[in-house]
């Protein structure tokens, strides 16, 4: 499943901060290390409407 509909991106990335401990994207200063970021759902009108589609969990050890 491709998450992203154009895999290039000229756009500049801004800094995304993110509280989820235990994705594998998440670096301890509390920011998103993901080169790309997809929040939906469409139908979202505020922002308790909305999730982190890039979400990955860490693997348990």
């Amino acid at each position: 499943m491709n998450l992203f509909k154009d895999e290039k991106n000229d756009l500049p990335t801004p800094v995304v901060y993110c509280d989820v401990k235990n994705c594998v994207y998440h670096r301890g200063d509390d920011i998103c290390s993901a080169d790309k970021i997809k929040v939906g759902p469409t139908h979202a009108i505020s922002s308790i409407d909305t999730v982190c589609d890039t979400f990955k969990p860490e693997a348990k050890s």
